[in-house]
C-alpha cells in the first residue's frame, strides 16, 4: 500500500507529544500486556518472536506467536514506521513520512535501531528522504531503499555496514526489490505521460555492488507490483497490479531469467508479495482495494502452473480483511498484517487455515 491516509497530521502530531519518545513497554518473563495498536504494517522476525511497524502509536511491537499475543511495544516519534529488519540482535526501522488529510506529505529521513534485549532505541541513523523497505544483506550489511519526496529527490537504494555504519549508494533507485544470496533483485518503475508505467528489473552483486540488467524480455501488460527470492531455490517471482482494475498476475523464473511455467498465472487483486513454502508452492499476498476488505491469499503450484486464487477464503470462510500489508514465514508458520482491519493473521502455510489476532479493537 502506497502513501496511505490513516489520519490528520494534526491529530498524529498532537498524539505524539503524548507518547514518552523511544518509550518502551513489556512485563516480566516476556508475558502478554494490554497493549493496543492500529495499523500494523511490516515484520520480522528473530528468535520466536515476530516485530512488527505499527502505525498508532508510531512504534514496533513484540508478537509472541506461541502466547499469540503482543509481548512489548517500543514507541518511536512523529513519522509512520515502515520496512524492518533484524540483524545482530538489532531492529532497523524506516522512519518514512506522514501526510494530512490533503494529502500533503512530511518525510523523514532515519532509520531507528532498537535493541532487541532490552527493546529500546540504541541510535538513530541519518539516510536519504522517505526510507522505506529495509532488508538483511547478511549478518553484517542490510539493504534499504529511499522513496525521496516525488518532486526533487526521487530517491535511492543502499547498502549499511551494521557494524561500522558505513553506508554506500547503489546507484539505482529501486522501487521495490528482495536478497537472495548476498544479492539484491529489485525492479525501478518510470511512470510515463500517458500514466502507463515501465519496469526495469536489476541484479545487484552485494559485495561489488554492480547492477546488472535481468528479465529483458519481460512483457507484462501491466506493471510490475512486487519481486519476491525463492530462498530455497533463488527463483525470480514477479507479481503485477492489474493496472489497478482487474486481478493482477504472478510470474515465476528461474535465477538465470529462464521462465519456469508456461504462461503466468492470475492471482488476486493487487498481489504484492510471494512468500515460498518450498521450491514449487508459493503463497501469494494480494493487497486488495482500499476499504473495499478483498485482500486474500493465493496458493500458485509453480510444477504445474495452477493457482487456487482464494485459498485464505476458502480455507476460512471469511476474508483476509482490508489491505494486506506484509507476509512472512517463520518456524513453519505464515504471518500476515492486515493494516485497516488492525489485525495479525497466523496460518499454517500449507493448510490455509488462520487465527486472527487483533492488535486494536
Amino acid at each position: 500500500m502506497k502513501r496511505t491516509l490513516i489520519k490528520s497530521f494534526v491529530a498524529v502530531l498532537a498524539m505524539s507529544a503524548t507518547i514518552a519518545f523511544s518509550s518502551c513497554k513489556e512485563e516480566e518473563e516476556n508475558n502478554p500486556i494490554d497493549i493496543s495498536v492500529e495499523t500494523p504494517r511490516y515484520m520480522a522476525a528473530d528468535n520466536g518472536d515476530v516485530y512488527v511497524t505499527c502505525y498508532y502509536p508510531m512504534s514496533v511491537i513484540r508478537f509472541d506467536p506461541s502466547q499469540n499475543a503482543i509481548t512489548g511495544i517500543c514507541e518511536l516519534g512523529q513519522y509512520h514506521p515502515e520496512g524492518i529488519a533484524a540483524v545482530g540482535g538489532k531492529l532497523y526501522v524506516a522512519s518514512s513520512n506522514i501526510s494530512d488529510e490533503n494529502y500533503n506529505y512530511s518525510y523523514d529521513n532515519k532509520l531507528y535501531v532498537i535493541d532487541i534485549a532490552s527493546f529500546t532505541v540504541s541510535e538513530t541513523i541519518t539516510v536519504g528522504v522517505n526510507p522505506a523497505k529495509v532488508k538483511k544483506l547478511d549478518n553484517n550489511h542490510i539493504v534499504y531503499n529511499t522513496l525521496g519526496d516525488y518532486a526533487t529527490d526521487f530517491g535511492g537504494t543502499y547498502i549499511m555496514n551494521t557494524d561500522t555504519k558505513e553506508i554506500t549508494s547503489l546507484g539505482v533507485a529501486l522501487t521495490n526489490f528482495d536478497v537472495y544470496d548476498g544479492d539484491i533483485y529489485g525492479y525501478a518503475t518510470t511512470y510515463n505521460p500517458d500514466y502507463s508505467t515501465s519496469d526495469v528489473f536489476y541484479k545487484i552483486d552485494g559485495t561489488s555492488h554492480q547492477a546488472t540488467t535481468i528479465l529483458g524480455d519481460w512483457s507484462a501488460s501491466d506493471g510490475a507490483y512486487g519481486i519476491s527470492l525463492n530462498p530455497h531455490n533463488g527463483d525470480i517471482i514477479v507479481t503485477t497490479n492489474g493496472n489497478y482494475v482487474s486481478a493482477g498476475d504472478c510470474y515465476v523464473f528461474t535465477n538465470d531469467g529462464t521462465p519456469r511455467m508456461n504462461a503466468a498465472v492470475q492471482v488476486g487483486n493487487l498481489p504484492s508479495k510471494a512468500v515460498a513454502i518450498d521450491n514449487d508452492n508459493l503463497l501469494i499476498l494480494n493487497e486488495g482495494s482500499w476499504s473495499a476488505n478483498n485482500a486474500g491469499v493465493s496458493r500458485v503450484n509453480v510444477s504445474n502452473g495452477t493457482a487456487t486464487v482464494k485459498f485464505f477464503e476458502d480455507n476460512n470462510g471469511r476474508g483476509l480483511g482490508d489491505v494486506a500489508q506484509d507476509m512472512i514465514i517463520n518456524n513453519g508458520k505464515a504471518f500476515i498484517t492486515v493494516s485497516f482491519s488492525n489485525s495479525i493473521e497466523t496460518m499454517n502455510p500449507n493448510t490455509g487455515k488462520s487465527t486472527r489476532f487483533a492488535t486494536a479493537e
